[in-house]
């Protein structure tokens, strides 16, 4: 099993998937359902793929492309739209802890989603 940029991406998106969990736990507070639940479905569901994707690399079980490839472009989106929706939702709050901590949610899902995005490339280039 070779170190490789797929898999140094991987794990960096298994770590911001990881924080964006943490810091959805410890700031919610959104008030649209639609949020709340695409949010959380997106956070706690690519925390299971990626952990899954993770260990079939360690183990020496590569993915196939064409799916590694949908998770990339779906993953792309859904925390991108999670993230604008987050900062949506709390652009207009008061300042305080939690509004901060959900600010940076938003950001760090937007941030995950550029790296999906460039994952997408890759995976397709090679």
């Amino acid at each position: 099993m070779a170190v490789s940029r797929l898999s140094m991406l991987k794990f960096l998106e298994l770590a911001l998937t990881i924080s964006c969990v943490v810091l959805h736990y410890k700031s919610l507070g959104e008030n649209d359902e639609m949020t709340i639940l695409l949010v959380a479905g997106t956070f706690v569901g690519y925390s299971i793929i990626l952990i899954g994707l993770f260990a079939g690399h360690l183990l020496g079980n590569p993915i196939n492309k064409k799916i590694d490839l949908f998770f990339s472009l779906l993953g792309c989106a859904m925390f991108i739209a999670s993230g604008v929706l987050v900062l949506q939702a709390w652009e207009s709050g008061f300042k305080t802890e939690r509004r901060r901590l959900a600010i940076s949610k938003g950001a760090l899902a937007i941030i995950n989603g550029a790296v999906f995005f460039i994952d997408s490339i890759f995976t397709f280039r090679d």
